[in-house]
């Protein structure tokens, strides 16, 4: 029996409920999972695979700190919907200081789904395409007693599949493209977060510290994932390999 591939979960915040009920109909229809939050920010926001905010009911935060977060803890596309014309400073400051995706004005919900499933592609593929880099172009890697399928999004260990969050994903991916290889937290945040902020930099041990929860057989002795003190982190693995048996 074919396995599910890792869910796919928007959330959308907004009080516009006709809004939410036509693009869950819509995102459904690609089997990408919506949920809505009518307080900003309440929810786990690392479990999910991107944010859909809709600035004509509910404004950004001011703190521009809360935005930074907010991005630091999201491992996917970030999208704004908006009804007004915002000045072109403005815009550009969501783009450049908040590194948010995209912003979508006066779109059809149509529209808005299709710029939604695009974003989520590129998140996706952007972690096949850093192994691809490495030398490894097939869709299954095994790394130490992990096996890594590309094209589901799954890792299992053994024969139990582990069950982690987009972050803990792209930052699994990242360590064994560059296995063996010290790694800064700047380094970790620029290639999985897409900045270097303070916000950033400052969950990082709590986002390694839950993967290796995950990876590891001895996670207070961890033997792959190990803290190198004063540098940053190191993936150590002797078997990296790809498969290519099933490969067409």
């Amino acid at each position: 029996m074919e396995e599910e591939q890792m869910p796919l979960e928007i959330l959308l915040i907004s009080q516009d409920l006709q809004l939410a009920n036509k693009l869950e109909k819509m995102l459904n229809s690609f089997n990408i999972k919506m949920r809505v939050s009518f307080e900003p920010l309440e929810h786990l926001l690392q479990q999910i695979s991107g944010v859909v905010w809709d600035l004509s009911s509910i404004s950004l935060p001011n703190n521009a700190s809360e935005i930074q977060i907010m991005r630091s803890q999201v491992a996917g596309p970030i999208l704004l919907l908006d009804k007004t014309d915002e000045p072109v400073e403005t815009i550009c400051r969501y783009f450049l200081s908040y590194h948010l995706d995209d912003y979508i004005q006066k779109s059809s919900i149509k529209e808005v789904a299709a710029r939604i499933v695009q974003k989520l592609w590129v998140y996706q593929n952007k972690d096949r395409l850093q192994i691809n880099k490495q030398g490894q172009a097939n869709s299954n890697l095994t790394a130490g007693h992990l096996k890594i399928d590309l094209n589901k999004f799954q890792v299992n260990n053994g024969h139990n599949r582990l069950s982690l969050s987009p972050i803990e994903y792209k930052l699994l991916l990242f360590f064994i493209s560059y296995s063996n290889t010290v790694l800064s937290r700047t380094q970790i945040a620029s290639a999985v977060w897409g900045n270097t902020s303070g916000a950033t930099l400052r969950i990082i041990d709590t986002h390694i510290s839950n993967l290796r929860k995950k990876i590891e057989k001895q996670p207070k002795n961890p033997q792959m994932l190990k803290t190198i003190r004063g540098f940053g982190y190191l993936f150590k693995v002797e078997n990296k390999t790809a498969d290519t048996s099933h490969v067409k």
